[in-house]
């Protein structure tokens, strides 16, 4: 199986002695998986020429808004419509889910929540075949101040967390969107919210706090890796 990787952000230069960029934590996440990755530099305005170049298709997490004035964001909003129109299995992480929303007809917008960060509890509200094996709560690490804030028409909330609402969403049955990070190792996720502390404030103590907090992204890994299988 080929996976296509669309990459939307990269890896700052101090990050790298932790991870060396998303792709290798794409690899380190889906290490029980056999696939081939394929990588593509989104950000960069690099896409696939047609959705059926891979077998299905990842969209990475970004310091992006998707509500931003980019080309590429318009760009890869465009590319993932026809995926989604031509039902080949996609699946958004974070950025990703949110493009996901936008590129369907849905609304991002920056949460009056404010920032999300640390380890979040969702419930799910609804299960699906992918979710094998089966939770009813998932932790995961988060690390976002945008939200789908509306839906597109047809799209179905699978999970939802006390900060964010929209977290888990079916936008059609080969479409998956998650707003948390399972991908994120704890020390990256460390050093990322300590960068931010000047711009978030006293909640990056609570974040930091919440990561010795267990997870269930390999649980999730397996869900995401299943909905990009069928």
């Amino acid at each position: 199986m080929y996976i296509g990787f669309l990459v939307c952000h990269h890896v700052e230069e101090r990050y790298r002695p932790i991870v060396e960029d998303y792709a290798s934590m794409i690899d380190k996440m889906f290490d029980d998986h056999t696939f081939d990755l394929v990588v593509y530099d989104a950000v960069g305005g690099e896409l696939p020429a047609r959705p059926d170049e891979c077998d299905a298709y990842l969209i990475s997490g970004s310091a992006a808004s998707v509500y931003e004035p980019e080309t590429w964001i318009r760009d890869l909003e465009s590319f993932v419509s026809r995926v989604v129109e031509d039902a080949v299995p996609i699946v958004g992480i974070c950025f990703g889910h949110q493009v996901l929303a936008t590129a369907l007809g849905g609304v991002v917008e920056y949460s009056e929540r404010g920032w999300g960060g640390g380890v979040h509890s969702m419930r799910v509200a609804q299960r699906r075949r992918w979710m094998d094996p089966p939770l009813d709560e998932v932790a995961l690490i988060m690390a976002h101040q945008d939200q789908v804030v509306a839906l597109p028409d047809g799209a179905t909330v699978l999970g939802s967390s006390a900060h964010c609402k929209n977290f888990l969403v079916e936008f059609t049955p080969t479409a998956i969107g998650i707003q948390g990070h399972p991908e994120f190792p704890v020390a990256f996720a460390a050093l990322f919210y300590e960068d931010r502390r000047e711009q978030i404030g006293e909640s990056v103590d609570r974040a930091l706090a919440s990561l010795d907090t267990p997870t269930d992204a390999r649980v999730v890994a397996d869900w995401i890796y299943n909905v990009m299988a069928v």
